[in-house]
């Protein structure tokens, strides 16, 4: 069942990018360059700056061109994934075949950086370094990666949730203990909204920004002289 609402909070939160995408596409489209930027387009424009001058910073030019995209669809992905409690939807980054699919795409992006600007020569030397015999060393940092990436994210997400169940059980007791309240949880209705913003709201932004920033480290550090 878990699993299920797992499935449907995807596809909600998959859709709504896609919906987004597409009216920020048509907007910039219409957009005249010429005046002052404003509303959504001045706002996914100093997200792109931002974005860019991270990857940059990591990388180069060049890369950014085609890493800095990924690297903004996935953080806003993760963040409505990570907010989607608040909506009543199941959290997709509480489940670990979605962060791990998420760290395996940054694993091959990787690669691909890693084998576009070594060349067939020099990526395949580079599993081999500093010798031979180190190429099982090397191996297994590709998957310690892997997991690392995957593994932090949903270790945080899952015991956020954890944690917001069993505060909301024990603010359910001390309810129960005021008179005249019955069942109704009140201080929980009280203080929720506190704990929301930290476990859901900044925990979220939080999360989304290590990912990234892992992310785009993990890439530069395969890239030649960087």
């Amino acid at each position: 069942m878990e699993v299920q609402t797992a499935v449907y909070s995807i596809i909600i939160i998959t859709v709504f990018i896609a919906l987004l995408l597409l009216y920020i596409n048509r907007k910039l489209k219409e957009f005249d360059p010429l005046s002052e930027p404003k509303g959504i387009v001045l706002l996914v424009m100093m997200a792109a700056e931002t974005f860019d001058k991270m990857v940059k910073e990591k990388t180069d030019e060049k890369v950014a061109k085609y890493l800095t995209p990924y690297i903004m669809t996935v953080a806003l992905y993760i963040f409505l994934s990570n907010i989607a409690g608040l909506f009543s939807l199941e959290t997709p980054t509480s489940n670990y075949s979605v962060t791990l699919t998420l760290a395996a795409l940054t694993c091959i992006l990787i690669e691909v950086f890693s084998f576009s600007e070594r060349g067939v020569k020099g990526y395949i030397k580079s599993w081999f370094e500093p010798m031979a015999p180190f190429v099982i060393m090397n191996v297994m940092s590709k998957l310690s990666t892997i997991l690392s990436l995957s593994l932090r994210l949903f270790g945080n997400i899952l015991s956020g949730g954890i944690l917001m169940s069993v505060i909301y059980q024990m603010l359910s007791v001390i309810s129960h203990k005021i008179p005249f309240i019955g069942d109704f949880n009140i201080v929980g209705v009280i203080v929720a909204p506190a704990l929301h913003f930290y476990f859901d709201l900044f925990s979220g932004v939080m999360q989304a920004f290590i990912f990234i920033t892992l992310s785009i480290a993990f890439i530069g550090k395969e890239l030649p002289d960087k």
